[in-house]
């Protein structure tokens, strides 16, 4: 079983990988290992090494806090990114950021209305 710590730093990559529009290739390419090891790192099976977790923020363009900062701290979107499953991930990742671009309040607000009552359909 991976450490939790290891799934949190995992799922860590991926979200800041899709934030930037990377692929595991292309995040592998960078870290100089292959996309099947990023996966790996991603998924919590293989620990990421201190010197790998440097790399990879310097790649990813975080500090290295960034993968152990409290979700509580380390802003919403990251709290609301966390709770969103792998397959899903990419399009939260999109709504959020064409979300938070909308000016109005009240367009806002009435989109949400509008999720709320999709969502209450498919229930």
């Amino acid at each position: 079983m991976p450490h939790p710590i290891d799934l949190m730093v995992g799922k860590r990559i991926r979200l800041r990988r899709v934030q930037l529009g990377l692929s595991q290739t292309e995040l592998g390419q960078k870290l100089g290992v292959t996309f099947q090891q990023v996966q790996k790192y991603e998924n919590g099976t293989n620990r990421v090494s201190c010197s790998r977790l440097y790399e990879t923020a310097t790649a990813l363009e975080v500090p290295i806090s960034f993968f152990f900062m409290d979700s509580t701290h380390a802003g919403l979107e990251l709290a609301v990114a966390e709770q969103f499953d792998v397959p899903d991930l990419k399009d939260g990742i999109h709504l959020m950021t064409a979300f938070r671009q909308i000016p109005s309040v009240a367009i806002r607000k009435s989109f949400i209305a509008f999720v709320e009552t999709l969502a209450g359909e498919q229930i």
